[in-house]
């Protein structure tokens, strides 16, 4: 069985405590498969938040990828003045979630992360349509949508919390649904 969320995040805490502790790191940052709720995540992709580039990172890095002994692990380390110039910026802003603090980054700037799925099922035969709108929207609104918090925005768009996103570009995949997914930011 996957470990939750906020299983991992706790069990990473522990284990990078002295680590999270140190001058050099601001933080140290989860993002990818394993907090997007896919059905069989299959690696662990971790950021760490450097405040520069010395001689030190590079063995606090491999200190702690030995420490942490878990396969399929990817460390990648980002320092702060690279931030905003990052490619993956952005998928730190709507996805990463911080260890130092226990949190999203998108929740620590005061904002939600959402996807947003357009969709069409115009190709799809009246079976298929039936049961992929059982299976989203439930009989009762009790369906995966509603059990994900996530919204519908009108005919052929809902929002779903990022974390999210991995499983239902599964489920989409599935029913063989024509769909977009773009990321948006929502005040809380």
């Amino acid at each position: 069985m996957q470990e939750s969320r906020s299983q991992l995040t706790l069990k990473l805490r522990k284990k990078l405590k002295n680590y999270l502790n140190n001058k050099a790191i601001i933080d140290v940052l989860i993002i990818g498969s394993a907090i997007k709720s896919k059905f069989k995540p299959n690696d662990l992709d971790i950021i760490v938040l450097f405040r520069d580039n010395s001689d030190s990172s590079e063995n606090l890095l491999y200190n702690i990828k030995k420490s942490l002994k878990i396969q399929n692990l990817h460390i990648e380390p980002l320092f702060i003045d690279n931030l905003f110039k990052s490619k993956i910026s952005s998928s730190i802003i709507h996805e990463a979630i911080s260890l130092k603090y226990n949190s999203s980054l998108s929740e620590l700037l005061g904002y939600k992360g959402f996807s947003l799925f357009s969709f069409s099922l115009e190709k799809l035969p009246n079976v298929k349509k039936v049961r992929f709108a059982q299976t989203i929207y439930g009989r009762n609104k009790d369906g995966l949508l509603s059990k994900s918090k996530g919204r519908v925005l009108g005919k052929g768009a809902f929002i779903i919390p990022v974390e999210s996103e991995g499983f239902f570009k599964e489920l989409m995949a599935t029913f063989d649904v024509n769909y977009k997914v773009s990321r948006v930011l929502i005040k809380d």
